[in-house]
C-alpha cells in the first residue's frame, strides 16, 4: 500500500477540483513509492515548496504524512490498519464493520478524504471494507481508490472492473463520481478516461498486455443508508434485457460456419489464430477508442491552480 506517481497526480488533480485534505485517512499507512526525481519533477510542475521529511532508517519506507501535510494542507493525517506493525493510529480489520463504540467510533464520518491506494484488493470482505471507507468519509468529502484492474492476477484477492464503481457511486445512492481513469504502470504520463457502460449501453471491456490500475474519485453527497446490491448495468436495464441483443436473433450463418469448421477439424486452429491476432493487436500501450480517452496527465495537473 502506497502512493506512486499516478496516485500523487490523482491527489493533485482532485486538489484542483476543490477537494480538501484537512482531515485525511489512509486505508493502510501509505509509503511513498516515488523516485526522488519524480517527486522533484512534480514539485516543479506544481510550483510547490521543497518537501521536508524526517530521516528514514536504511531499508525502512518513507511515509506519506509529510507529503500530505506540506503539499496538500493536511492537518490531521491518520491511517487505519489491521495490525500495528506500521504504526497506524487506528487499528481495525477492514473485513469487519466499523465499530459503533470505543475510540474508533468517534472518527466515523469525520474525514475530508479517505485514500484507498492499493488496499481493498487485499481485503476478502470487499463490500464491508468499501462501506467502511464511505462511512468514515464526511458528507461533502471524497473517497479515492487506486486498485488493480488488469494483468495483475495474483497481486491480491481481486482485480476490479470500472463497472463496479460506476454502479456503486451513483447519485441516487448519495454519491457523485467525479472521475474514473485507467493508468498503465508502463506509462506515467497518461491516463485513460473510461466510458460508463450505463451511458454507452454496452459492456466496456479491456484486453491488453500491460499492468493497469484504476483510479477513482467520488464525492459523498449524503449519508447513503442501506444500499441495494449492485447489478451489472446490462442485466439491470429493461431495454437491454428485452432488446434485440437478448432475444437470440441473428446467429444462423455464424453457427453454420462453426459447425463446418468443427466437421473439418479446423475450429481449434482458427480459435488459436484469432487469439494470437487479438494479442498482437492489443499489445501496444494505447487503449482503444471510443471506450478509452487518453488524458495528458502533466497538462491536467500542471495548469494554474485556483487561488
Amino acid at each position: 500500500m502506497g502512493i506512486d506517481i499516478h496516485n500523487l497526480h490523482l491527489l493533485a488533480h482532485a486538489q484542483d477540483l476543490g477537494v480538501r485534505y484537512d482531515r485525511t485517512l489512509a486505508i493502510g499507512r501509505q509509503a511513498l513509492f516515488i523516485e526522488d526525481w519524480e517527486l522533484e519533477a512534480h514539485r516543479r510542475l506544481r510550483s510547490l515548496p521543497a518537501l521536508t521529511e524526517p530521516p528514514a532508517p536504511p531499508g525502512r519506507p518513507r511515509y506519506f504524512e509529510p507529503l500530505m501535510q506540506q503539499w496538500f494542507g493536511g492537518q490531521v493525517v491518520d491511517a487505519v490498519d489491521a495490525s500495528p506493525y506500521e504504526n497506524a493510529r487506528l487499528i481495525h480489520d477492514m473485513n469487519l464493520p466499523w465499530p459503533d463504540s470505543g475510540e474508533a467510533s468517534s472518527v466515523r464520518g469525520s474525514y475530508d478524504a479517505v485514500l484507498d491506494f492499493g488496499c481493498l484488493e487485499h481485503v476478502f470482505n470487499f463490500p464491508v471494507a468499501w462501506r467502511n471507507c464511505v462511512d468514515l468519509c464526511r458528507v461533502g468529502g471524497h473517497v479515492f481508490h487506486a486498485l488493480p484492474a488488469n494483468n495483475l492476477s495474483g497481486h491480491g484477492f481481486y482485480q476490479f472492473s470500472p463497472e463496479l464503481f460506476f454502479n456503486l457511486y451513483q447519485r441516487q445512492h448519495g454519491f457523485e463520481l467525479r472521475g474514473l481513469w485507467f493508468a498503465l504502470k508502463a506509462d506515467r504520463l497518461h491516463w485513460w478516461k473510461v466510458a460508463n457502460p450505463l451511458a454507452v449501453k454496452r459492456r466496456v471491456n479491456l484486453r491488453n498486455s500491460h499492468e493497469v490500475y484504476m483510479l477513482v474519485l467520488a464525492r459523498k453527497l449524503r449519508e447513503p443508508g442501506v444500499l441495494p446490491a449492485p447489478q451489472q448495468s446490462d442485466y439491470a436495464q429493461d431495454e437491454w434485457v428485452h432488446g434485440p441483443a437478448a432475444n437470440g436473433a441473428d446467429g444462423g450463418g455464424r453457427r453454420a460456419l462453426v459447425r463446418s469448421l468443427v466437421r473439418f477439424g479446423l475450429i481449434d486452429a482458427m480459435r488459436g489464430a484469432r487469439e494470437r491476432l487479438r494479442v498482437w493487436r492489443t499489445s501496444g500501450i494505447s487503449l482503444p477508442a471510443p471506450d478509452y480517452e487518453r488524458v495528458d496527465v502533466h497538462r491536467l495537473v500542471g495548469r494554474a491552480r485556483p487561488s
